[in-house]
């Protein structure tokens, strides 16, 4: 099964999606990422293809959806997709897909990310890779200047001080307020959305729920900065603990981001 609306051919699509079914050996606590792409595609069905947000109608817009990658083969597509000016949106799998496919785009993107947790330990159980380590990795790739985490309400105490002490710039959740699109100076923006960056009432089937998060208010923060991203992943779907709140959550995500941009 496709995402819903995108079976355009490759070399005439403007958006393409991708899905990783990944996850790492040992998850911190819920297993189930590697089967989010296939259940995000199912959910998206679920949809008109007009988007009364934006008044644009998916079916007149050039998606491609390209099927399940490995990492590696993801990176190359991904790389590939960027060098022809097409949007790559890849469906996750676990939060630790993202620094490899960052690192594979051969252009300065900025990097957002939405997340529940800070993501800034230097390894995980031995592994360095770790989802836990994400925005860690993602930081050494791309410098203290180029990304920001939005959303934190969860960390150690150890990532904390670490964090202060390179610099690294994060929102909490509790100081999320209207306007804060407004404060992201990024001309070309690498989104990356964790779906537990919302409160569990919004999205419970993901891998580390974590409570007091933000609700549809992520909608109009994308919707401000849509026309400056050129790549996106949404991941941590997990749909062994999902009652279809989360899959629906994550394609309505993807559908208005596309008319967004468009």
């Amino acid at each position: 099964m496709i995402f819903a609306d995108a079976d355009e051919n490759y070399r005439e699509a403007d958006f393409v999606i991708l899905g990783i079914p990944f996850e790492d050996s040992e998850m911190s606590f819920r297993e189930g990422t590697s089967k989010a792409p296939d259940f995000i595609r199912y959910y998206s069905h679920n949809y008109e293809s007009y988007v009364m947000e934006s008044g644009i109608d998916l079916q007149n817009i050039k998606i491609h959806d390209a099927g399940n990658f490995s990492i590696e083969e993801a990176k190359n597509f991904v790389r590939r997709a960027r060098e022809e000016n097409k949007i790559p949106i890849v469906i996750g799998g676990a939060h630790s897909i993202s620094p490899f496919l960052i690192s594979s785009i051969n252009e300065d993107l900025n990097v957002v990310i939405l997340d529940a947790h800070l993501d800034f330990r230097k390894d995980y159980m031995g592994n360095e890779f770790s989802h836990a380590c994400a925005s860690r990795r993602i930081f050494e790739e791309v410098g203290k200047n180029r990304m920001i985490s939005i959303g934190i309400r969860s960390a150690s105490r150890e990532e904390v001080e670490e964090a202060e002490k390179l610099n690294f710039k994060y929102i909490l959740s509790s100081k999320f307020k209207k306007n804060i699109a407004d404060e992201i100076k990024f001309d070309k923006i690498y989104l990356s959305i964790d779906m537990d960056v919302f409160d569990p009432c919004y999205a419970p089937g993901v891998s580390n729920p974590e409570p007091n998060g933000l609700g549809y208010e992520i909608f109009e923060f994308i919707k401000k900065i849509s026309k400056k991203i050129y790549a996106v992943d949404v991941v941590e779907v997990s749909p062994p603990y999902d009652d279809g709140r989360t899959s629906l959550l994550a394609a309505k995500v993807i559908r208005n981001f596309i008319s967004w941009k468009i």
